[in-house]
């Protein structure tokens, strides 16, 4: 039995890690992880922690330490620039002021020290390669436990699944991307697991899940928005439809526990800021430069300024401006946190919220049009573009990466510009595609099976399963909803955040089609069982005299 057991556990092991690695393989062609312009700033923060608790010149530091000179003409040997969105015109990219600052003691919030911790540590093992193979394992811990512990799947069933999905929809990519957007997904999955079939895990289980869940809410604010905004839709349909308190109170009160310990950890974060550089961490505003770019915002301030009273009132002859450049461009006709002094930077992040209020008050039919329009937007807009360095985007990386990585950057697939995006767009546009039409011919088929003669077949235990992968699909798709309305609202309709969440579609398409395969083939055989002992056998008869 002994052995069983370990064979069993070996199988497990060697089907997690094998998971883990498919998940890879776009990361592993391309011979590098994918940076983003932020990534530096992440394990910036995570290294000046480190470096204070483990003293200095004890840790390997990301860059080396500047020389005399240099420390002169900067002034400030702390500052570290702000990375600027992809979309910004490289004329601005190349005028950017620093945005953080610990001699001026402006830290910004919004950059988890958490999930840098997670790329300094990726660096210090060398080539970043720790964080990627943790993103790929989290992920398949819990891609198995649906397949195979919770909806049976075979191993070849499995392996299809996750090939597919790694190499025709944006999973693979943003598995090796070093940034936090792959546990976006990982939280509704874990939602949607807790909540539908919390009574099925093992308390073993149930503690990875919540731990893979509370590293995703403390890696980013908007994984934190979003399953606040998914327990309030839970919590509703507990309330106001009978179906729904199915769904497990316990599993939610233990998110409701994630998402209190995600904000201790916040605020754990923000003291340790004070302490060290003698005021808070400041918290860019991106509700204020949301609402000026969809319109009401500019609206307001032009009407209303100087007398509001508003450190935004600044830079109104600017208005309207993109919310990227209102946060981050340096350019004097479009700017205005990157050009504004400590003080007035310190005011639009106090006022952002006084602000959405009045906006509200002052327009709230434009917001409320703007925001769903662009929820609308955003739900169609999913196409992968992190996969390639132009050169524009690839000079913006020089001087804020080690000279062995950049030297990586240049050689790697993406610098090359290999058509990654190109390809995996086209890929995932006919997956998601594929996927609701698959979705819609299997409801059908459900259908037609639920009002067949309850005589002309038994229940098996397919039928359960199914209804609970209805259940757990529900749950997704108002996450993957979730995602657009939190994103579109705080900043606007890109890509890159629907991209991370979409790969979820296709995914359960082709989890819901290899379970249903399997319950047409168990009716199938128990009806030509019944059959078989039910029918009298004709030619017998016949041949009896």
């Amino acid at each position: 039995m002994k052995a069983d057991n370990f064979r069993e556990w070996a199988r497990r092991l060697g089907l997690w890690v094998s998971i883990a690695l498919m998940l890879c393989l776009i990361a592993l062609f391309n011979g590098q992880p994918f940076f983003y312009p932020d990534t530096p700033t992440y394990l910036r923060g995570a290294e000046m922690g480190a470096s204070r608790l483990a003293g200095p010149n004890t840790l390997k530091p990301w860059l080396p330490a500047p020389d005399a000179s240099a420390v002169a003409s900067a002034a400030a040997s702390s500052s570290v620039a702000e990375p600027v969105m992809p979309s910004e015109p490289v004329q601005t990219a190349r005028k950017l002021k620093p945005l953080t600052s610990v001699a001026d003691k402006v830290v910004l919030a919004g950059r988890s020290v958490y999930y840098g911790i997670l790329l300094y540590a990726g660096y210090l093992t060398g080539g970043m390669w720790l964080a990627v193979m943790v993103q790929a394992l989290c992920v398949a811990y819990v891609l198995q436990l649906l397949m195979v512990r919770l909806w049976a799947l075979s191993t070849g069933q499995v392996l299809g699944t996750v090939a597919a999905l790694s190499l025709l929809t944006p999973l693979g990519i943003y598995t090796g991307f070093l940034m936090p957007d792959v546990f976006a997904p990982l939280v509704i999955l874990i939602i949607g697991t807790m909540s539908v079939y919390w009574r099925q895990l093992t308390r073993g289980q149930c503690c990875a899940l919540a731990a893979i869940l509370l590293f995703g809410l403390c890696a980013h604010s908007s994984h934190v928005a979003l399953a606040v905004l998914m327990l309030v839709l839970a919590l509703a349909g507990r309330l106001f439809s009978a179906y729904w308190r199915s769904l497990s109170g316990a599993a939610l009160l233990v998110l409701a526990i994630c998402i209190a310990a995600a904000g201790a950890a916040e605020w754990a974060f923000s003291k340790a800021v004070t302490a060290a550089v003698g005021a808070p961490p400041l918290r860019l505003p991106h509700p204020m430069a949301r609402l000026i770019d969809l319109g009401p915002g500019t609206a307001f301030l032009k009407q209303r300024c100087p007398g509001a009273g508003y450190a935004a009132c600044d830079f109104v002859q600017n208005y309207p401006t993109a919310w990227e450049d209102f946060l981050f461009s340096s350019d004097p006709a479009k700017g205005a946190f990157a050009l504004a002094d400590v003080g007035i930077k310190r005011r639009l992040s106090d006022e952002q919220l006084r602000f959405v209020l009045d906006v509200v008050r002052f327009d709230p039919l434009g917001v409320t049009r703007g925001v769903a329009l662009d929820v609308l937007r955003q739900l169609g807009l999913f196409r992968v573009d992190i996969g390639v360095y132009p050169p524009a985007v690839l000079a913006m990386y020089e001087g804020r990466v080690p000279d062995s990585i950049f030297l990586a950057m240049q050689r790697s697939r993406a610098g090359q510009l290999w058509p990654f995006n190109d390809g995996l767009s086209a890929a995932t546009y006919a997956m998601v595609l594929a996927s609701l039409v698959l979705a819609v011919w299997l409801r059908g088929r459900a259908r037609l099976y639920d009002q067949s003669d309850p005589l002309d077949r038994l229940p098996t235990a397919f039928d359960l399963t199914q209804r609970r992968m209805r259940d757990f699909a529900v749950v997704v798709i108002a996450g993957v909803v979730a995602n657009a309305v939190v994103c579109a609202a705080l900043a606007s309709s890109l890509d890159r955040f629907q991209a991370r969440v979409i790969w979820l579609l296709p995914f359960l398409a082709l989890s819901m089609l290899a379970v249903a395969r399997q319950a047409w083939l168990s009716d199938t055989g128990i009806s030509a069982f019944r059959h078989s002992t039910s029918t009298p056998n004709l030619s017998i008869q016949g041949s009896t005299p």
